[in-house]
């Protein structure tokens, strides 16, 4: 199984979220991020990016192609794939905020602060999506 998160839309959405931020704050041009933002931006993706590898342990191998976050999973046969869907909105959440909360280090530590405290309920819901198993068949 594949977890395949596009880099491209978590950045656009990093955008959004700092602009409404900076919007609210009435300070957009110290708290939005922006294109001329990218090297910065790649960087703590990065660090995000090995963050939700070490929560996808030891599952998980990442495979970072240049447009796409790939974390190849290797499950048990018996775990519930059906929650499969629900594993890749939670992963593509926690990478997001894990983004996020790395630029409002810099600009607004409280907020960086509440995004880490989402992350680690993000996190708990992966850990327990990935502990789910189906019940043994009788034979």
């Amino acid at each position: 199984m594949e977890i395949v998160i596009e880099k491209e839309k978590i950045v656009e959405e990093l955008h959004r979220m700092s602009a409404h931020l900076g919007n609210k704050l009435s300070a957009p041009e110290l708290v939005a991020s922006t294109a001329d933002d990218a090297t910065k931006i790649e960087t703590m993706l990065s660090a995000s990016v090995a963050e939700l590898l070490s929560i996808l342990s030891p599952y998980a191998v990442l495979n970072e192609q240049s447009a796409n976050v790939v974390y190849e999973l290797n499950m048990p046969a018996n775990w519930k794939s059906g929650r499969a869907d629900n594993l890749l909105a939670l992963c593509r959440n926690y990478l997001l905020h894990s983004l996020f909360a790395r630029w409002l280090d810099f600009i607004k530590a409280d907020s960086a602060a509440l995004y880490r405290t989402l992350n680690n309920e993000n996190a708990a819901a992966i850990l327990h999506i990935l502990s789910l198993r189906e019940k043994p068949q009788r034979s």
